[in-house]
């Protein structure tokens, strides 16, 4: 394996996209599958293995021993390890399917321990990442009409300018998230929060 890859996608056994973009390519379990059915071999396999379809000899496997961390948190932990030099991760195959899953791979993005790392998670309609705390660059993208801030912690203070529905010192709250739905104008939006909290990009 090179050591000095950078960007990894990861594809889970989600949702899978329609289409496949060009790049390294890891899997989680029957991500795998899906993978080798279109051409990809992946770099390697994380996972516990138990809804792998395929015969693995000959892939490279770090198989997951215990069930006290999920798949996800064990493939991300192996890839800093594998690929030391990794500062971008690009989550598939995260949506759609069991909630359960769904939930769990949206909270693994607030980990402490992925914090040095840039990781998203993409579909074909979203793309979500967590903020930084303090000021940051929401990046217009013309194929995403709608913007959503999200809080994960409580009373979690935002600013958000240069979109439609601006606000200043506005406070989030988990059971009354109003920052949602946002558009964007004609420029990148600034957002400042004092906590860090989800960020997805959406298109109908």
């Amino acid at each position: 394996m090179n050591k000095k890859i950078e960007s990894i996608n990861l594809m889970l056994g989600g949702e899978k996209p329609n289409i496949i973009v060009p790049g390294n390519w890891c899997a989680v379990d029957s991500g795998a599958d899906y993978l080798l059915n279109v051409g990809i071999k992946p770099l390697m396999i994380y996972g516990d293995l138990d809804s792998i379809g395929i015969n693995y000899n000959g892939l490279n496997i770090n198989k997951k021993d215990s069930q006290d961390i999920t798949d996800l948190e064990f493939a991300i932990n192996s890839i800093k390890v594998d690929f030391p030099m990794i500062n971008n991760i690009n989550i598939y195959g995260a949506t759609g399917g069991r909630l359960d899953h769904f939930f769990g791979n949206i909270m693994i993005l607030s980990n402490e321990n992925i914090n040095s790392i840039e990781v998203q998670i993409i579909d074909d309609n979203n793309i979500i990442y967590l903020s930084n705390i303090g000021d940051n660059i929401v990046s217009k993208n013309n194929n995403f009409k709608y913007i959503s801030f999200v809080p994960i912690y409580k009373n979690t203070k935002v600013t958000i300018k240069n979109a439609k529905y601006d606000v200043e010192d506005y406070i989030l709250t988990t059971n009354k998230p109003n920052a949602t739905s946002n558009e964007f104008l004609d420029k990148d939006i600034f957002l400042r929060t004092d906590k860090r909290c989800l960020v997805i990009y959406s298109k109908d």
